[in-house]
């Protein structure tokens, strides 16, 4: 189980960090604990996937990218749209307690496979940077954790 806990953790840092951006385009901050993830988690698709589109054109702006950079950088920008959300499995009459957490399983493995792709594209499209850009695209990745909130804060020692 434990394997799978830094994979979803990332996965939701990655989520928050797209619908952080809502904040970046000037949309007020909710009384909400989590506001990005909630805000997300409501959102409608379509605004969703638009909040995402202007996030990634902002990257894309903000990395000047050459001619030949285009193509990985289309290959990394698809791996980044936000897909369908897999729900959590609902309990079907007479589950077990193993059947449910089975099936919750099978669920958080298709979010893993999803960050691996979306992992691959990364690591492609990152190999195409400069260093210059490069130092861009690693603020701007470390900056979505920051996005989420009282979570993501640093422990003081």
């Amino acid at each position: 189980m434990t394997k799978l806990f830094k994979p979803m953790l990332i996965a939701t840092l990655l989520a928050a960090g797209l619908a952080g951006s809502a904040l970046a385009a000037g949309d007020p901050p909710s009384q909400s604990p989590m506001p990005m993830m909630e805000k997300g988690r409501h959102m409608d698709p379509a605004q969703r996937e638009a909040m995402a589109a202007r996030h990634l054109q902002g990257l894309h702006d903000q990395l000047k990218l050459q001619a030949s950079q285009e193509g990985a950088w289309k290959t990394f920008a698809a791996s980044m749209k936000p897909g369908e959300r897999a729900m959590p499995p609902k309990p079907q009459a007479g589950d077990t307690a193993p059947q449910r957490m089975e099936r919750m399983l099978d669920m958080m493995k298709q979010h893993q496979d999803a960050m691996q792709k979306r992992l691959d594209a990364l690591k492609t499209f990152y190999a195409q940077l400069t260093p210059e850009q490069q130092k861009v695209m690693d603020q701007w990745h470390g900056q979505m954790g920051r996005r989420m909130g009282p979570m993501s804060k640093p422990q003081s020692k």
